[in-house]
């Protein structure tokens, strides 16, 4: 008997760690392409970054560009950004409906665990995989840097990278929920990357204003207006907004999962 009852005990343990090596085992392709395409924006960014200064202050003699602006401008607030937003969004791509397009769903549901307890690991490591990415594409700055005779500080670019993952998983939850709304293999990444490149380039030549998810990740409103370094300051407000919305985010996938188990 004592067995037995120890071997019921060790069931959902053993259960949940092979569903999240399945999560791992579907997921790491798409982690690590992301990685290397992140990497190499930062490697092409900071390494050019001497010849692209030496011009634009020769020709802005009156306005001068630190090192420490150019990587915010173009990086946190533009490049780096926009593709981390693209890698996360993909990362989240995947679930039973696009399971059921491809075959393979038979399986999955075979398994003895429920809809949504497969979906709340999926979101698990997709979330864990884009931070990752978030902080690790950052940290390769300052690293960079010392390879051009440049300096920037681990940790803002620690505290950069975090706030373009935190804030940014309103876009991992938005691909979440398309992969459960729509069962066809390419309509959830053609429906949103169409929505999120508009919605980035709209906001980031000012034909749309207003506070936007793009700011709070890269800390826009409390950054030193020279230096274009963070001041201390954290852009709580806008956290907690975008906190909201990833909630309410993956409250909606919640119910549709389980509209479709009644």
């Amino acid at each position: 008997m004592t067995t037995n009852h120890s071997e019921t005990q060790q069931r959902p343990w053993h259960s949940g760690r092979a569903l999240i090596w399945k999560a791992w085992q579907e997921s790491r392709g798409r982690f690590f392409a992301a990685l290397v395409l992140l990497s190499a924006l930062v490697v092409y960014a900071v390494m050019t970054s001497p010849d692209f200064l030496t011009r634009y202050n020769a020709r802005h003699p009156d306005e001068p560009l630190v090192y420490s602006a150019y990587i915010w401008s173009g990086l946190f607030h533009y490049a780096l950004q926009g593709l981390w937003i693209l890698c996360a969004f993909v990362l989240a791509l995947g679930g039973l409906a696009r399971e059921r397009a491809t075959g393979v769903v038979l399986f999955t549901l075979g398994l003895p665990v429920k809809r949504l307890h497969l979906f709340l690991i999926r979101a698990a490591m997709a979330t864990v995989e884009s931070i990752v990415l978030a902080v690790v594409s950052a940290l390769l700055i300052p690293i960079l840097s010392l390879f051009v005779s440049k300096s920037y500080s681990p940790l803002q670019t620690l505290m950069f990278g975090v706030l373009m993952g935190t804030a940014g998983l309103v876009f991992l939850t938005f691909g979440l929920l398309l992969s459960e709304i729509f069962e066809a293999e390419f309509t959830a990444p053609v429906v949103g990357l169409c929505a999120i490149t508009a919605t980035f380039l709209s906001y980031k030549a000012h034909a749309i204003r207003g506070r936007n998810v793009f700011d709070v990740m890269s800390g826009a409103a409390h950054i030193h207006p020279s230096t274009q370094l963070l001041t201390g300051a954290v852009p709580c407000s806008g956290l907690f907004i975008c906190g909201l919305v990833s909630l309410g985010l993956l409250c909606t996938t919640f119910a549709i999962i389980r509209a479709r188990d009644l």
